[in-house]
Order: structure tokens, then C-alpha cells, then sequence
């Protein structure tokens, strides 16, 4: 994804968090978080791009690259029931074959670090007194949780968990993520010099009225639509126990999106700008809707859980 689609999904993932029906034992967590982003949402774009802009680890860390195979494992793991890639892929041929994964890609393990580390400053934050060396300010919070919100959204991106490489040739990676880049530029009001979008009184995106015919009807306005009706889910997924568990499973997912998109014997050489939608069973509006709906809810859920950590740890030095 590119720079302005990471920073609107980092939005879109705070005001779910305000409008979803959060178990109680999670709602103390959301609030917190969401009162805290409030606060500290100057740096999301620039925080959220920072793993392309300056980390620089899109090879390994931004990726779990899988194709079929034989003699490999077949078992998938399982998402929240609500996932729209996991009815998009229902019924795909490849959910009953072998696969591997290239053990030099490792988005899953990006993701559980930051997620650590974000719980790991929270603590700092609260143990160190104010003025302290070792004290993280806000800013360099936010820069994790930003950042923490860009790796999962890659793991949504079909080629980023492809091991077809749709970088080369016609760069129909490239097409697809700048599409979704174009739309939001277009749909909503930003300050580029300032790098962060003019928000609405809610502290929301503003919309721009001169993008509203690209805006209506299209895959972007369905997922503003689907968002704050979809039931929510705190759970990993039946049989995941963390961040990583869970960012595997999309990743398994959003594998078999990327062959429903392109499929077999397709690879860079033979799609192209001309036919590469039309090669598959899947569209590139529903693989857009499904892949920028099942984002934001991802992006809420690592966050909640993870300040849901930190609270639980903060409850037991307060006792």
C-alpha cells in the first residue's frame, strides 16, 4: 500500500474502535486508545509510512511469500468469522492443497515485535517519572502503533503474501496499490506539505466535495458503508493465540485472494495491464473492498488487544 491509503486505514481503525460494540472488557482499552490517538494524530501518515520510507525492509518484513507445493502443510488457520477474504475464498482450489512458506519472509514476526515493543513503552512510560532519559515520549508511542498498523495492513495485500512476483514485468502490484492511493486522494481533503488529512469535527478524514463522483459508488464508499455495521470481534480466530498466529492466518488468506485475482499458470510475464482483471474469479473491486474492510478491523483489534495488555499490566501495579 502507499503512503495516503496507510495513513487513512490508521483513521479508519480509531473511529471503529468508537463506534463498535466492544465487550466490557475491552471497552476501557478502546477508549483509552482512541482518546489517545486524538491527541497524537499528527504523525500518523509519517508514522505509518515510515517502514517504506525510511525502514526499508519491504523484502522480509513486509511480506510472507507462499505458493503451492507438494509435501508441504495444507492446513489453514482460521480467521474471526466476520473476515470477508475468508468468504471471498471459500471455495478455492488451492484451500486443499500443500503450500510453503519462504522462511525469509517474516511479516508475522514484524508484527508480534512491534506489538511487544508498543507494550514494552507503555510500561516505560508509565514506571519512568516525567524527565526521565529513558522515558518514550508520545511521539515515539505513536510511531509504533503507526508503524505496527502499516505491516498489518500489507498483510491484507494479495502480493504481498504471493510468492509470484507481480512486482516485475507490467508491475500490476504497483497498479493495484496505486489505484486505492488515487481514490483516497481524491475522496478526501489532505495537506500534503503538512502530510496529514484536514479532519471533520469528529477528528475524521474530511471528505472533499470536488472527489465525490470518483468517491460514489465505487469499493471505497462500500467499505465507509460496511465498517460501523460489521459485527465486531476481539478474538484472534479459533486456535490463534497472539499477533503472530493471527497475522499468519491473513497471510494464508490473502494468498489464496492473490490466486483468485491472477490465477495458476498466470504469473508476471503473462498479466498484464490490458487483462489481468479479467483472468480470475475474483474482481478487483470486491478483492478491494475485502482487502480495505478486513484492514481496518485488523489494524483496531492488534491495537486494542495490545493497550488491553498494557492495562491488565498497569492494573497489577496499582494494586
Amino acid at each position: 500500500m502507499k503512503k495516503y491509503t496507510h495513513g487513512w486505514l490508521a483513521h479508519a481503525a480509531i473511529r471503529r474502535l468508537e463506534q463498535a460494540k466492544v465487550s466490557s472488557t475491552y471497552r476501557p482499552a478502546a477508549n483509552e486508545l482512541v482518546r489517545w490517538f486524538r491527541l497524537n494524530d499528527d504523525g500518523v501518515i509519517q508514522g505509518s509510512w515510515c517502514p517504506d520510507s525510511v525502514y526499508h525492509d519491504n523484502g522480509t518484513g513486509h511480506v510472507l511469500k507462499i505458493e503451492p507445493t507438494t509435501g508441504g502443510t495444507n492446513t489453514f488457520k482460521k480467521l474471526p468469522t466476520n473476515y470477508l477474504v475468508d468468504d471471498v475464498t471459500k471455495h478455492s482450489p488451492l484451500r486443499t492443497s500443500s503450500f510453503k512458506i519462504d522462511r525469509k519472509t517474516n511479516l508475522p514476526d514484524r508484527c508480534e515485535a512491534i506489538a511487544h515493543s508498543v507494550v514494552d513503552h507503555l510500561k516505560m512510560q508509565y514506571t519512568e517519572d516525567k524527565g526521565s532519559a529513558v522515558a518514550p515520549t508520545n511521539n515515539q508511542l505513536g510511531l509504533l502503533l503507526f508503524a505496527l498498523s502499516h505491516y498489518v495492513a500489507d498483510g491484507h495485500v494479495p502480493f504481498h503474501c504471493d510468492a509470484r512476483s507481480f512486482s516485475l514485468g507490467n508491475d500490476i502490484h504497483d497498479e493495484v496499490e496505486g489505484e486505492w492511493e488515487t481514490l483516497i486522494e481524491e475522496a478526501y481533503q489532505i495537506d500534503t506539505e503538512k502530510e496529514r488529512f484536514r479532519l471533520d469535527p469528529n477528528g475524521d478524514p474530511l471528505r472533499n466535495p470536488e472527489g465525490a463522483a470518483k468517491y460514489a459508488g465505487s469499493y471505497l464508499e462500500k467499505v465507509d458503508q460496511a465498517v460501523p455495521t460489521r459485527k465486531w470481534s476481539t478474538t484472534w480466530g479459533s486456535g490463534n493465540n497472539n499477533v503472530w498466529d493471527f497475522m499468519s492466518a491473513l497471510c494464508q488468506h490473502s494468498y489464496l485472494l492473490s490466486h483468485q485475482l491472477i490465477p495458476l499458470p498466470h504469473d508476471h510475464t503473462t498479466a498484464t495491464s490490458e487483462n489481468w482483471r479479467t483472468l480470475g474469479t475474483t474482481s478487483f473491486e470486491t478483492m478491494s473492498e475485502t482487502v480495505l474492510t478486513d484492514a481496518v478491523d485488523s489494524i483496531a483489534r492488534i491495537w486494542v488487544r495490545v493497550w488491553h495488555r498494557y492495562r491488565e499490566w498497569r492494573k497489577k501495579q496499582e494494586d
